[in-house]
Protein backbone atom coordinates (compact mmCIF):
# COMPACT_ATOMS: atom_id res chain seq x y z
CA UNK A 1 0.00 0.00 0.00
CA UNK A 2 1.95 3.21 -1.20
CA UNK A 3 2.04 6.30 0.97
CA UNK A 4 -0.85 8.38 0.34
CA UNK A 5 -0.24 12.07 -1.13
CA UNK A 6 -1.80 14.91 1.27
CA UNK A 7 -5.09 15.65 -1.71
CA UNK A 8 -5.50 11.63 -1.36
CA UNK A 9 -6.14 11.97 3.00
CA UNK A 10 -7.88 15.32 2.71
CA UNK A 11 -10.40 13.35 0.21
CA UNK A 12 -10.63 10.47 2.27
CA UNK A 13 -11.48 12.61 5.42
CA UNK A 14 -13.79 14.29 3.26
CA UNK A 15 -15.44 11.11 1.69
CA UNK A 16 -15.59 9.82 5.65
CA UNK A 17 -17.49 12.98 6.99
CA UNK A 18 -20.11 12.95 4.31
CA UNK A 19 -21.20 9.13 5.12
CA UNK A 20 -21.20 10.30 8.65
CA UNK A 21 -23.18 13.36 7.84
CA UNK A 22 -25.45 11.42 5.92
CA UNK A 23 -26.14 8.33 8.54
CA UNK A 24 -26.71 10.83 11.42
CA UNK A 25 -30.30 11.76 11.07
CA UNK A 26 -30.98 7.73 11.31
CA UNK A 27 -28.85 7.50 14.14
CA UNK A 28 -30.57 10.91 16.07
CA UNK A 29 -33.97 8.46 15.89
CA UNK A 30 -32.27 5.20 17.19
CA UNK A 31 -31.63 7.00 20.04
CA UNK A 32 -34.25 9.45 20.75
CA UNK A 33 -35.69 7.36 23.46
CA UNK A 34 -32.89 7.75 25.59
CA UNK A 35 -33.35 9.86 28.53
CA UNK A 36 -29.68 10.58 28.80
CA UNK A 37 -30.23 12.62 32.70
CA UNK A 38 -31.90 9.34 33.82
CA UNK A 39 -29.14 7.08 31.93
CA UNK A 40 -26.54 8.93 33.17
CA UNK A 41 -27.12 8.78 36.93
CA UNK A 42 -24.44 7.13 38.56
CA UNK A 43 -21.68 7.98 36.08
CA UNK A 44 -19.09 10.55 36.27
CA UNK A 45 -19.28 13.37 33.86
CA UNK A 46 -17.48 15.94 35.76
CA UNK A 47 -14.31 17.20 33.26
CA UNK A 48 -11.49 16.46 36.43
CA UNK A 49 -12.83 13.11 36.38
CA UNK A 50 -11.42 11.66 33.36
CA UNK A 51 -7.79 10.10 32.60
CA UNK A 52 -5.87 13.35 30.84
CA UNK A 53 -5.52 11.43 27.93
CA UNK A 54 -8.90 11.43 27.05
CA UNK A 55 -8.81 15.08 26.53
CA UNK A 56 -6.48 15.38 23.64
CA UNK A 57 -7.42 15.70 20.09
CA UNK A 58 -8.09 12.08 19.33
CA UNK A 59 -9.48 11.72 15.85
CA UNK A 60 -8.72 15.40 15.37
CA UNK A 61 -11.61 16.37 18.15
CA UNK A 62 -10.90 17.40 21.28
CA UNK A 63 -12.59 15.55 24.22
CA UNK A 64 -14.54 13.59 22.07
CA UNK A 65 -15.27 11.05 24.48
CA UNK A 66 -16.84 13.34 27.14
CA UNK A 67 -19.15 14.72 24.23
CA UNK A 68 -22.46 12.86 23.99
CA UNK A 69 -22.84 14.06 20.48
CA UNK A 70 -19.17 12.64 19.47
CA UNK A 71 -20.14 9.30 21.07
CA UNK A 72 -23.73 9.31 19.28
CA UNK A 73 -21.68 9.50 16.07
CA UNK A 74 -19.13 6.87 16.72
CA UNK A 75 -20.72 3.73 15.35
CA UNK A 76 -21.43 5.70 12.40
CA UNK A 77 -17.75 6.72 12.00
CA UNK A 78 -16.80 3.08 12.19
CA UNK A 79 -19.08 2.09 9.83
CA UNK A 80 -17.71 5.01 7.24
CA UNK A 81 -13.89 3.81 8.66
CA UNK A 82 -13.81 0.50 8.20
CA UNK A 83 -14.99 -0.24 4.90
CA UNK A 84 -12.98 2.52 3.31
CA UNK A 85 -9.41 1.48 5.08
CA UNK A 86 -9.60 -2.23 5.87
CA UNK A 87 -11.96 -3.18 3.09
CA UNK A 88 -14.36 -5.32 5.69
CA UNK A 89 -17.45 -4.26 7.32
CA UNK A 90 -17.63 -3.85 11.12
CA UNK A 91 -19.78 -6.66 11.13
CA UNK A 92 -17.21 -8.89 10.06
CA UNK A 93 -14.49 -7.19 12.31
CA UNK A 94 -16.69 -7.99 14.57
CA UNK A 95 -17.65 -11.94 13.89
CA UNK A 96 -14.33 -12.46 13.10
CA UNK A 97 -12.76 -11.67 16.16
CA UNK A 98 -15.13 -12.97 18.14
CA UNK A 99 -14.66 -16.53 16.12
CA UNK A 100 -11.18 -16.83 17.49
CA UNK A 101 -12.77 -18.00 20.41
CA UNK A 102 -13.99 -21.53 19.91
CA UNK A 103 -17.29 -22.40 19.84
CA UNK A 104 -17.34 -25.17 22.19
CA UNK A 105 -15.51 -23.42 25.07
CA UNK A 106 -16.84 -22.49 28.42
CA UNK A 107 -17.52 -18.81 29.03
CA UNK A 108 -19.54 -18.04 31.73
CA UNK A 109 -18.10 -14.38 32.32
CA UNK A 110 -16.61 -11.80 29.99
CA UNK A 111 -15.18 -8.19 30.37
CA UNK A 112 -14.97 -5.70 27.41
CA UNK A 113 -12.83 -2.93 28.61
CA UNK A 114 -12.61 0.28 26.66
CA UNK A 115 -15.72 -1.06 24.75
CA UNK A 116 -17.46 2.21 23.27
CA UNK A 117 -20.24 1.27 22.08
CA UNK A 118 -19.66 -2.82 22.89
CA UNK A 119 -19.25 -4.47 19.61
CA UNK A 120 -17.03 -6.31 20.60
CA UNK A 121 -18.96 -7.57 23.40
CA UNK A 122 -22.19 -8.01 21.52
CA UNK A 123 -20.35 -10.54 19.12
CA UNK A 124 -19.09 -12.34 21.98
CA UNK A 125 -22.78 -12.53 23.39
CA UNK A 126 -24.21 -13.83 20.45
CA UNK A 127 -21.43 -16.37 19.94
CA UNK A 128 -22.21 -17.48 23.73
CA UNK A 129 -25.34 -16.99 25.01
CA UNK A 130 -24.86 -18.25 28.22
CA UNK A 131 -22.35 -15.60 29.09
CA UNK A 132 -22.56 -12.74 31.06
CA UNK A 133 -20.83 -9.38 30.06
CA UNK A 134 -19.58 -6.54 32.44
CA UNK A 135 -19.05 -3.79 29.74
CA UNK A 136 -16.80 -0.77 30.84
CA UNK A 137 -15.14 2.40 29.79
CA UNK A 138 -14.53 5.75 31.02
CA UNK A 139 -17.18 7.63 28.78
CA UNK A 140 -20.22 7.43 30.36
CA UNK A 141 -22.23 8.31 26.97
CA UNK A 142 -20.39 5.49 25.81
CA UNK A 143 -21.93 3.25 28.38
CA UNK A 144 -25.25 4.58 27.84
CA UNK A 145 -25.19 4.01 24.20
CA UNK A 146 -23.98 0.10 25.15
CA UNK A 147 -26.60 -0.31 27.09
CA UNK A 148 -29.56 0.80 24.74
CA UNK A 149 -27.60 -1.65 22.32
CA UNK A 150 -27.88 -4.19 24.68
CA UNK A 151 -31.42 -3.91 25.24
CA UNK A 152 -32.46 -4.30 21.61
CA UNK A 153 -30.81 -7.01 20.66
CA UNK A 154 -32.40 -8.66 24.50
CA UNK A 155 -29.48 -9.00 25.98
CA UNK A 156 -29.75 -6.83 29.04
CA UNK A 157 -30.03 -9.43 31.39
CA UNK A 158 -26.80 -11.15 30.79
CA UNK A 159 -24.76 -7.73 31.23
CA UNK A 160 -23.72 -4.59 33.64
CA UNK A 161 -22.52 -1.45 32.63
CA UNK A 162 -19.41 0.01 34.58
CA UNK A 163 -17.26 3.18 34.60
CA UNK A 164 -14.03 1.66 34.71
CA UNK A 165 -10.29 2.52 34.06
CA UNK A 166 -8.06 0.15 32.17
CA UNK A 167 -5.53 0.72 33.90
CA UNK A 168 -6.82 -0.21 37.14
CA UNK A 169 -10.46 -1.57 36.90
CA UNK A 170 -10.98 -2.91 40.91
CA UNK A 171 -11.74 -6.88 39.81
CA UNK A 172 -10.69 -9.21 41.41
CA UNK A 173 -7.93 -11.68 40.72
CA UNK A 174 -8.85 -14.21 38.32
CA UNK A 175 -12.41 -12.92 37.49
CA UNK A 176 -13.01 -13.61 34.27
CA UNK A 177 -13.08 -16.35 31.14
CA UNK A 178 -12.53 -13.42 28.28
CA UNK A 179 -10.82 -10.47 28.93
CA UNK A 180 -11.68 -8.29 25.41
CA UNK A 181 -10.67 -4.86 24.27
CA UNK A 182 -10.45 -3.62 20.81
CA UNK A 183 -9.39 -0.10 18.96
CA UNK A 184 -7.99 1.06 22.56
CA UNK A 185 -4.47 0.74 22.43
CA UNK A 186 -3.23 3.50 19.46
CA UNK A 187 -5.48 5.83 21.39
CA UNK A 188 -4.00 5.78 24.52
CA UNK A 189 -0.57 7.07 26.04
CA UNK A 190 2.61 4.56 25.56
CA UNK A 191 2.76 3.97 29.51
CA UNK A 192 -0.55 2.64 29.48
CA UNK A 193 -0.19 -0.43 27.19
CA UNK A 194 1.75 -2.09 29.69
CA UNK A 195 -0.65 -0.83 32.63
CA UNK A 196 -3.04 -2.56 30.69
CA UNK A 197 -1.93 -5.61 29.64
CA UNK A 198 -0.69 -6.27 33.28
CA UNK A 199 -4.33 -5.36 34.60
CA UNK A 200 -5.96 -7.96 31.86
CA UNK A 201 -4.12 -10.53 33.02
CA UNK A 202 -4.23 -10.10 36.19
CA UNK A 203 -8.38 -10.40 36.13
CA UNK A 204 -8.24 -13.17 33.97
CA UNK A 205 -9.19 -16.80 34.99
CA UNK A 206 -6.37 -18.89 34.65
CA UNK A 207 -7.10 -21.03 31.21
CA UNK A 208 -8.72 -17.89 30.16
CA UNK A 209 -8.99 -16.40 27.05
CA UNK A 210 -7.02 -12.76 26.41
CA UNK A 211 -8.46 -10.93 22.86
CA UNK A 212 -7.77 -7.36 21.13
CA UNK A 213 -8.15 -6.28 18.02
CA UNK A 214 -7.09 -2.73 16.21
CA UNK A 215 -5.33 -1.39 13.37
CA UNK A 216 -2.26 1.15 11.70
CA UNK A 217 -0.14 -2.08 11.14
CA UNK A 218 2.13 -2.34 8.63
CA UNK A 219 2.15 0.11 5.17
CA UNK A 220 -1.15 1.22 6.58
CA UNK A 221 -0.14 3.04 9.30
CA UNK A 222 1.65 5.53 6.66
CA UNK A 223 -1.64 6.75 5.68
CA UNK A 224 -3.00 7.53 8.97
CA UNK A 225 -5.43 10.90 8.48
CA UNK A 226 -6.77 11.43 11.20
CA UNK A 227 -4.90 12.74 14.11
CA UNK A 228 -3.59 9.84 16.26
CA UNK A 229 -2.12 11.79 19.21
CA UNK A 230 0.16 8.69 20.06
CA UNK A 231 0.48 6.92 16.93
CA UNK A 232 3.92 6.85 16.17
CA UNK A 233 4.79 5.32 20.24
CA UNK A 234 1.98 2.89 18.66
CA UNK A 235 3.04 1.57 15.56
CA UNK A 236 6.62 0.87 16.76
CA UNK A 237 5.25 -1.32 20.15
CA UNK A 238 6.02 -5.03 19.30
CA UNK A 239 2.41 -6.67 21.05
CA UNK A 240 3.57 -10.12 20.46
CA UNK A 241 6.13 -9.10 23.14
CA UNK A 242 3.91 -6.98 25.28
CA UNK A 243 1.19 -9.36 25.24
CA UNK A 244 3.63 -12.38 26.70
CA UNK A 245 5.52 -9.83 29.03
CA UNK A 246 2.64 -9.29 30.65
CA UNK A 247 2.17 -13.17 30.88
CA UNK A 248 -0.13 -14.45 28.20
CA UNK A 249 0.31 -17.89 26.26
CA UNK A 250 0.08 -19.49 23.17
CA UNK A 251 -0.51 -15.82 21.44
CA UNK A 252 -1.48 -15.45 17.92
CA UNK A 253 -0.99 -12.47 16.05
CA UNK A 254 -3.28 -12.76 12.82
CA UNK A 255 -3.34 -9.92 10.55
CA UNK A 256 -7.19 -10.05 9.17
CA UNK A 257 -7.52 -7.04 6.40
CA UNK A 258 -5.56 -4.27 4.80
CA UNK A 259 -3.95 -2.71 8.26
CA UNK A 260 -5.80 -4.86 10.91
CA UNK A 261 -4.69 -7.29 12.88
CA UNK A 262 -6.12 -9.52 16.24
CA UNK A 263 -4.05 -10.69 18.89
CA UNK A 264 -5.24 -13.92 20.74
CA UNK A 265 -3.97 -15.47 23.67
CA UNK A 266 -4.38 -17.89 27.65
CA UNK A 267 -3.31 -17.37 30.75
CA UNK A 268 -1.63 -20.47 31.92
CA UNK A 269 -3.67 -23.05 34.11
CA UNK A 270 -2.48 -22.51 37.86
Amino acid sequence: MPRWTAQEKEAYRTEVMQRITAAMPSVMQEYASINWEEELKGYHTEHEYYPDYIHAPIHGLTDSYTNPQSCLAWDAAMDAIIPLSHKVSCQQLREKMAELIPEDTQIETVLELGAGTAEGALALARRFPQANFRVTDVSPYMLVISQHKFNKAGFSERASFEQVDARHTGYPDNSFDIVTSSLLFHETPKEWTPKILKEMYRITKPGGWVLYADTYRGEYALSASFQEPWLDDFIHFNFEYEFAKAGFTELNYIRYAVGLWYMVGRKLET
